[in-house]
Protein backbone atom coordinates (compact mmCIF):
# COMPACT_ATOMS: atom_id res chain seq x y z
CA UNK A 1 0.00 0.00 0.00
CA UNK A 2 1.36 3.53 -1.18
CA UNK A 3 1.95 6.55 1.41
CA UNK A 4 -0.69 8.41 0.43
CA UNK A 5 -3.29 5.53 0.50
CA UNK A 6 -2.37 4.74 4.00
CA UNK A 7 -3.08 8.64 4.45
CA UNK A 8 -6.06 8.82 2.71
CA UNK A 9 -7.76 5.86 4.91
CA UNK A 10 -6.06 7.77 8.21
CA UNK A 11 -7.43 10.82 7.69
CA UNK A 12 -10.92 8.41 6.62
CA UNK A 13 -11.28 6.35 9.61
CA UNK A 14 -10.36 9.52 11.73
CA UNK A 15 -13.20 11.56 10.27
CA UNK A 16 -15.81 8.56 10.84
CA UNK A 17 -14.17 7.97 14.38
CA UNK A 18 -14.30 11.77 15.33
CA UNK A 19 -18.03 12.37 14.16
CA UNK A 20 -18.76 9.02 16.26
CA UNK A 21 -17.24 10.76 19.05
CA UNK A 22 -19.64 13.92 18.90
CA UNK A 23 -22.10 11.45 18.31
CA UNK A 24 -22.07 10.12 21.71
CA UNK A 25 -20.96 12.84 23.14
CA UNK A 26 -24.17 14.88 22.58
CA UNK A 27 -25.92 11.35 23.33
CA UNK A 28 -27.92 11.43 20.30
CA UNK A 29 -30.11 8.57 19.45
CA UNK A 30 -29.80 6.89 15.53
CA UNK A 31 -32.22 8.87 13.29
CA UNK A 32 -32.65 8.76 9.57
CA UNK A 33 -31.16 12.15 9.23
CA UNK A 34 -28.39 11.02 11.31
CA UNK A 35 -27.82 7.98 9.02
CA UNK A 36 -27.16 10.14 5.51
CA UNK A 37 -25.36 12.25 7.46
CA UNK A 38 -22.91 9.73 8.20
CA UNK A 39 -23.50 8.11 4.81
CA UNK A 40 -22.20 11.38 2.57
CA UNK A 41 -19.65 11.88 5.34
CA UNK A 42 -18.24 8.54 4.58
CA UNK A 43 -18.38 9.32 0.46
CA UNK A 44 -16.60 12.93 0.76
CA UNK A 45 -14.08 11.32 3.11
CA UNK A 46 -13.23 8.08 1.37
CA UNK A 47 -9.87 7.91 -0.24
CA UNK A 48 -9.68 8.92 -3.80
CA UNK A 49 -6.93 6.29 -4.32
CA UNK A 50 -8.86 3.78 -2.79
CA UNK A 51 -12.80 4.70 -3.29
CA UNK A 52 -15.62 2.24 -1.56
CA UNK A 53 -17.75 0.06 -4.11
CA UNK A 54 -21.02 2.21 -4.92
CA UNK A 55 -22.77 -1.51 -3.94
CA UNK A 56 -22.15 -1.12 -0.66
CA UNK A 57 -23.55 2.52 -0.54
CA UNK A 58 -26.60 1.01 -2.17
CA UNK A 59 -26.69 -1.86 0.53
CA UNK A 60 -26.94 0.01 3.09
CA UNK A 61 -29.55 2.65 1.76
CA UNK A 62 -31.70 -0.42 0.93
CA UNK A 63 -31.33 -1.98 4.46
CA UNK A 64 -32.07 1.97 6.08
CA UNK A 65 -35.25 1.71 3.51
CA UNK A 66 -36.03 -1.48 4.70
CA UNK A 67 -35.92 -0.78 8.40
CA UNK A 68 -38.18 2.44 7.77
CA UNK A 69 -40.71 0.47 6.01
CA UNK A 70 -40.88 -2.20 9.02
CA UNK A 71 -40.88 0.74 11.87
CA UNK A 72 -44.07 2.27 9.86
CA UNK A 73 -45.90 -1.11 9.58
CA UNK A 74 -45.21 -1.45 12.74
CA UNK A 75 -46.87 1.76 14.25
CA UNK A 76 -49.67 1.28 11.87
CA UNK A 77 -50.37 -2.30 13.48
CA UNK A 78 -50.19 -0.47 17.25
CA UNK A 79 -52.79 2.47 16.03
CA UNK A 80 -55.19 -0.24 14.80
CA UNK A 81 -54.60 -2.38 17.75
CA UNK A 82 -55.56 0.48 19.47
CA UNK A 83 -58.07 1.53 18.28
CA UNK A 84 -59.75 -1.90 18.25
CA UNK A 85 -59.27 -1.99 21.61
CA UNK A 86 -61.53 1.14 22.12
CA UNK A 87 -64.04 -0.09 19.92
CA UNK A 88 -64.25 -3.59 21.78
CA UNK A 89 -64.79 -1.31 25.15
CA UNK A 90 -67.01 0.73 23.46
CA UNK A 91 -69.25 -2.49 22.88
CA UNK A 92 -68.45 -3.84 26.25
CA UNK A 93 -69.22 -0.74 27.93
CA UNK A 94 -73.05 -0.88 25.75
CA UNK A 95 -73.53 -4.09 28.18
CA UNK A 96 -73.37 -3.25 31.05
CA UNK A 97 -76.33 -3.97 33.02
CA UNK A 98 -76.71 -6.78 31.03
CA UNK A 99 -75.71 -10.41 31.28
CA UNK A 100 -73.17 -12.83 30.00
CA UNK A 101 -72.20 -15.91 29.76
CA UNK A 102 -68.31 -16.79 31.13
CA UNK A 103 -66.08 -19.34 30.78
CA UNK A 104 -64.49 -19.65 34.11
CA UNK A 105 -63.21 -22.53 36.23
CA UNK A 106 -62.97 -20.20 39.43
CA UNK A 107 -65.45 -17.74 40.68
CA UNK A 108 -65.00 -14.91 43.95
CA UNK A 109 -68.45 -15.23 45.27
CA UNK A 110 -69.98 -12.45 47.12
CA UNK A 111 -72.15 -15.29 49.45
CA UNK A 112 -75.55 -13.99 48.26
CA UNK A 113 -78.44 -14.33 45.87
CA UNK A 114 -77.80 -17.08 43.16
CA UNK A 115 -74.93 -19.22 40.87
CA UNK A 116 -76.78 -19.14 37.16
CA UNK A 117 -75.25 -21.03 34.94
CA UNK A 118 -75.52 -23.70 32.09
CA UNK A 119 -74.17 -26.73 31.14
CA UNK A 120 -73.77 -28.15 27.21
CA UNK A 121 -73.21 -32.23 26.81
CA UNK A 122 -72.71 -34.28 23.92
CA UNK A 123 -74.93 -37.13 25.09
CA UNK A 124 -77.70 -37.56 27.93
CA UNK A 125 -76.02 -37.79 31.62
CA UNK A 126 -78.02 -39.48 34.17
CA UNK A 127 -76.12 -37.51 36.78
CA UNK A 128 -74.58 -34.11 36.80
CA UNK A 129 -73.22 -32.70 40.03
CA UNK A 130 -70.67 -29.27 40.46
CA UNK A 131 -68.45 -28.88 43.36
CA UNK A 132 -66.98 -26.05 44.85
CA UNK A 133 -63.87 -26.00 46.49
CA UNK A 134 -63.16 -22.87 49.04
CA UNK A 135 -59.53 -21.69 49.58
CA UNK A 136 -58.98 -24.04 52.68
CA UNK A 137 -59.66 -26.80 50.77
CA UNK A 138 -63.49 -27.26 51.61
CA UNK A 139 -65.28 -29.08 49.05
CA UNK A 140 -69.14 -28.49 48.28
CA UNK A 141 -70.68 -31.30 45.88
CA UNK A 142 -73.79 -30.25 44.64
CA UNK A 143 -75.96 -32.44 42.58
CA UNK A 144 -77.56 -30.86 39.53
CA UNK A 145 -79.44 -34.10 38.79
CA UNK A 146 -80.17 -35.63 35.19
CA UNK A 147 -79.23 -33.48 32.01
CA UNK A 148 -80.47 -34.61 28.38
CA UNK A 149 -77.82 -34.11 25.54
CA UNK A 150 -77.03 -30.24 24.61
CA UNK A 151 -77.31 -27.35 26.54
CA UNK A 152 -79.16 -26.34 29.78
CA UNK A 153 -79.47 -24.03 32.36
CA UNK A 154 -79.07 -24.61 36.30
CA UNK A 155 -79.66 -22.40 39.03
CA UNK A 156 -78.22 -22.56 42.99
CA UNK A 157 -78.99 -20.91 45.89
CA UNK A 158 -75.71 -20.05 47.57
CA UNK A 159 -77.44 -19.91 51.15
CA UNK A 160 -79.03 -23.22 50.49
CA UNK A 161 -75.57 -25.09 50.83
CA UNK A 162 -74.27 -22.50 53.66
CA UNK A 163 -71.45 -21.00 50.89
CA UNK A 164 -70.09 -18.08 52.39
CA UNK A 165 -68.60 -14.97 50.00
CA UNK A 166 -64.90 -15.89 49.24
CA UNK A 167 -62.66 -17.54 46.42
CA UNK A 168 -64.01 -20.80 44.76
CA UNK A 169 -62.67 -23.10 42.55
CA UNK A 170 -65.34 -25.10 39.85
CA UNK A 171 -65.37 -28.92 38.81
CA UNK A 172 -68.15 -30.37 36.89
CA UNK A 173 -68.58 -34.14 36.67
CA UNK A 174 -70.67 -36.37 34.66
CA UNK A 175 -71.32 -39.73 35.42
CA UNK A 176 -69.90 -40.77 32.14
CA UNK A 177 -66.62 -38.44 33.08
CA UNK A 178 -67.57 -36.01 29.69
CA UNK A 179 -67.04 -32.57 30.83
CA UNK A 180 -68.65 -30.67 28.78
CA UNK A 181 -69.20 -27.09 28.01
CA UNK A 182 -69.71 -25.55 31.15
CA UNK A 183 -71.21 -21.41 31.66
CA UNK A 184 -71.80 -19.18 34.16
CA UNK A 185 -74.68 -16.43 33.81
CA UNK A 186 -74.35 -12.87 35.47
CA UNK A 187 -74.82 -9.49 34.99
CA UNK A 188 -71.54 -6.78 33.76
CA UNK A 189 -71.80 -4.11 36.29
CA UNK A 190 -68.38 -2.61 34.55
CA UNK A 191 -65.66 -2.44 32.37
CA UNK A 192 -62.28 -1.46 32.89
CA UNK A 193 -59.69 -0.96 29.98
CA UNK A 194 -56.32 -1.32 31.33
CA UNK A 195 -54.05 1.51 30.75
CA UNK A 196 -50.92 -0.50 29.42
CA UNK A 197 -53.06 -1.76 26.64
CA UNK A 198 -54.04 -4.94 27.51
CA UNK A 199 -57.47 -6.45 26.94
CA UNK A 200 -60.77 -5.22 28.61
CA UNK A 201 -61.95 -6.50 31.91
CA UNK A 202 -65.60 -7.62 33.15
CA UNK A 203 -66.98 -6.75 36.45
CA UNK A 204 -69.20 -9.63 36.57
CA UNK A 205 -71.92 -9.26 39.77
CA UNK A 206 -71.36 -11.90 42.01
CA UNK A 207 -68.14 -13.58 40.21
CA UNK A 208 -65.81 -11.29 40.35
CA UNK A 209 -63.33 -9.60 37.45
CA UNK A 210 -62.73 -11.61 34.13
CA UNK A 211 -61.17 -10.80 30.92
CA UNK A 212 -62.99 -10.02 27.83
CA UNK A 213 -61.86 -13.45 26.09
CA UNK A 214 -62.92 -15.32 28.51
CA UNK A 215 -65.96 -14.05 27.71
CA UNK A 216 -68.42 -16.70 25.72
CA UNK A 217 -72.14 -14.92 24.79
CA UNK A 218 -73.37 -11.63 25.19
CA UNK A 219 -76.63 -11.47 25.80
CA UNK A 220 -79.82 -9.23 25.89
CA UNK A 221 -81.48 -10.47 29.05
Amino acid sequence: MSVEQSQARQFSAGNQQGGAQNVAKNGAQPTNDMFMTLLLAQIRNQSPLDPADPSQFVSQLAQMSQMQSTQEMLKQFQSQGAMMRELQGVALGAQVGKPVLVQTDRIRSDGQGELNGRVTLAGEEGSVALTLIDDAGKRTRIELGKRAAGGSDFKIKLADHGLAAGNYQLELSTASGDKGLFELKADVSGVRLPVNGGEPVLSLAGLGDFPASSISALLSA
